[in-house]
Formats: structure tokens, C-alpha cells, sequence
């Protein structure tokens, strides 16, 4: 009886385990699809050198895999995607979109400092970046991801957003 119950909540553990995975891997594959779908309504206008559109992302966050599986289909601007992981502020170098994971272990203000250069799309996923300096920050409203954006941000790093894109943020 004792191994019968053993086994029950070890295998009821396991699908907790697996059903939080899946959550975790669901959101992080539609932010990667938000991510390269912002790409479609930004302009970077002056700042497509190189033969990449390079997307870094700084922080721990399952949303690295996510967009190299896009990385290894698709194109932006007819560039192929290169996906960069960055460990601290001092790693960050040139990239056209760099994504602020929520746990990375930065301030936001250092990072920025770093990252806030012309051509670069700052994306974020934690409350209140947007505010803070982020040009795109994603939030979840009623269980629904959603996005904010911080026009100010995107005008200063010299890029133009669509109008599009500004209807869709809340």
C-alpha cells in the first residue's frame, strides 16, 4: 500500500513538474514570436550594418532557446537572426534588439547604460520598465500577455515604431 502511494505522488509530482514546464516553455515561445514580430514594425533605418540582426538576450531566461529555434527558420529584413546571450552588462556589444530577461541580476539602469545605444530596441519583462527606460515591456493582464511600449525609449535609440505596433500596446 505504502509503495502504491509512493508511486501515486511521485507520478502526481512529475505532472505538476511537467504542466509548469509546458507553462513556462508556452510563454516563452510566444514572447519570442512577439519578439521577432516587432522586428516587422520597427524601423532601423542607418542601423542594418553587418550581415546578422543580431538579438541579444541578457539574463537566464527560457526564451533563449525559444528564439533560436526561430533564429534557425527565419529571416529579418532578409538578414539571418543571430541570438547572443549576455552574462552581465559588460558583455552587452552591439545588437539591434536585447532582451531583459526578469531575472536578470542587474539594475535596469546599469544595463541600460550598457544597451541604450542608437539602433537598439531595449525589450523587457518586468513590472514597471517600461517607465524605467525600456521601449517594450511585456506584462500579463487578466492571464493575457500583453506589451507596453515607452515611445520615448524607441525615439531616442533612433529607431521609428509603426503605428501598428502602437495600437496593439496598451
Amino acid at each position: 500500500m505504502i509503495k502504491k502511494f509512493c508511486f501515486f505522488v511521485s507520478v502526481l509530482f512529475c505532472w505538476f513538474i511537467s504542466a509548469g514546464l509546458q507553462t513556462v516553455n508556452k510563454e516563452s515561445n510566444v514572447k519570442a514570436a512577439f519578439v521577432y514580430n516587432f522586428t516587422a514594425y520597427i524601423d532601423w533605418d542607418g542601423y542594418q550594418n553587418g550581415n546578422e540582426f543580431i538579438i541579444g538576450v541578457i539574463g537566464d531566461s527560457p526564451i533563449t532557446e525559444s528564439l533560436s529555434q526561430i533564429a534557425n527558420s527565419k529571416k529579418v529584413n532578409g538578414k539571418k537572426i543571430s541570438i547572443r546571450k549576455f552574462k552581465s552588462p559588460d558583455e552587452i556589444n552591439h545588437c539591434h534588439i536585447l532582451f531583459i530577461s526578469s531575472d536578470a541580476a542587474f539594475p535596469l539602469n546599469e544595463i541600460l547604460g550598457k544597451a541604450a545605444v542608437k539602433g537598439t530596441l531595449i525589450i523587457s519583462e518586468k513590472q514597471g520598465f517600461a517607465s524605467q527606460g525600456s521601449a517594450i515591456n511585456f506584462v500579463v493582464v487578466n492571464n493575457n500577455l500583453k506589451f507596453e511600449v515607452n515611445t520615448k525609449s524607441i525615439t531616442s535609440s533612433g529607431l521609428k515604431a509603426s503605428s501598428q505596433l502602437l495600437k496593439l500596446a496598451i
